[in-house]
């Protein structure tokens, strides 16, 4: 049977000369891995090979007792042009990609996830330097919170006192799963001292950081906190911190 479906792909594989094996994330099925057939050769039907972070409508078949779908049409709404262009915007599309396919199962839909990746790819194609990260931020708390693995940042992770102007200083431990109050930081030998507006932009990454500073910190503070969650960085993590630590000009 064909299903329909619109998908952002995730990960790509060369199988053979001529054809791809992907990883999609959809809207409506959630992740799949599909054999493109053909998609390399001069006259392909999809127009060429599929690319990275690219997003279409799609349509696939999937038999009962296979893991790989047959990929058999895919129409491309966007590719992200311009965020290839960016050597920041593309790691940060990367590292988007790379977070739905370490944090997602097979076939088990996020639709607001997906909404979220969509709207994440759209706006980084139209934004550059110091932007970027006030982007990618959310989207990757939105992923956190939608897989049950959002760090604790409303109250002390440990002793669960509640957040507020009481506090004077503020850490951060991913073995604690969050933010610590001052009593309880010594117990956690990774815990990270943080700054007051890290912290609350923490506290609601819905609202923009005040600076980039804060921007690098939070990023910094989320790459050491994905990478304890998966027990491995993200591929594209160290690029990134590369890029956001390396001072300029």
């Amino acid at each position: 049977m064909l299903t329909k479906d619109k998908g952002i792909c995730i990960r790509t594989t060369d199988y053979s000369e001529n054809s791809q094996i992907l990883t999609f994330f959809t809207r409506q099925t959630g992740k799949i891995s599909a054999i493109a057939k053909g998609t390399k050769k001069p006259k392909s039907s999809f127009g060429g090979p599929i690319e990275l972070c690219s997003i279409g409508d799609m349509v696939f078949a999937l038999k009962d007792g296979n893991k790989l779908a047959t990929l058999t049409e895919f129409n491309p709404t966007f590719f992200g042009a311009k965020t290839r262009k960016k050597l920041l915007s593309l790691n940060c599309s990367l590292l988007a990609a790379d977070l739905l396919n370490l944090f997602t199962k097979e076939h088990d839909p996020h639709p607001s996830v997906f909404n979220e990746a969509i709207s994440f790819l759209q706006k980084l194609e139209e934004s550059g330097g110091d932007k970027v990260l006030g982007l990618l931020i959310p989207f990757e708390f939105s992923i956190l919170n939608e897989t049950g693995s959002m760090p604790v940042c409303d109250v002390c992770s440990n002793c669960r006192r509640k957040f507020g102007s009481a506090w004077k200083d503020f850490y951060f431990s991913s073995l604690a799963n969050g933010l610590l109050c001052k009593d309880c930081e010594g117990a956690f030998i990774d815990r990270k001292q943080v700054t007051p507006a890290c912290a609350q932009y923490l506290n609601n990454p819905a609202n923009a950081a005040s600076d980039y500073k804060t921007l690098v910190l939070t990023q910094n503070l989320l790459i050491d906190y994905i990478t304890h969650i998966l027990e491995r960085p993200p591929r594209t993590a160290i690029m990134i911190s590369k890029l956001i630590n390396t001072p300029t000009g």
